[in-house]
């Protein structure tokens, strides 16, 4: 399986609040994961495109960054939330 169900884009309430693993796969919106790392969604879909970090799927439009929907292997989840908490710290 390499796919993941979201809400649909037009949902009101799109975000769950939350980063949902699935069997080593990490998935949630561009909100969620901003949120989890106390930044904004257009500053996380940013580091994301800039850096060498491979979304197993990259969904969303430019206009809505906090709606893309994102989902991870473990490998570049964990070398995401390095780059990260990197930054945090700097």
């Amino acid at each position: 399986m390499r796919g993941v169900s979201f809400k649909p884009q037009d949902a009101e309430d799109f975000s769950t609040g939350e980063i949902k693993s699935y069997g080593g796969i990490y998935a949630a919106t561009a909100e969620d994961f901003a949120g989890a790392f106390e930044m904004e969604p257009e500053d996380f879909i940013e580091v994301v495109q800039s850096s060498d970090v491979e979304p197993l799927t990259e969904v969303g439009e430019d206009k809505e960054p906090g709606k893309y929907s994102l989902s991870f292997e473990r490998d570049e989840f964990e070398k995401l939330k390095n780059l990260l908490l990197e930054r945090t710290e700097e």
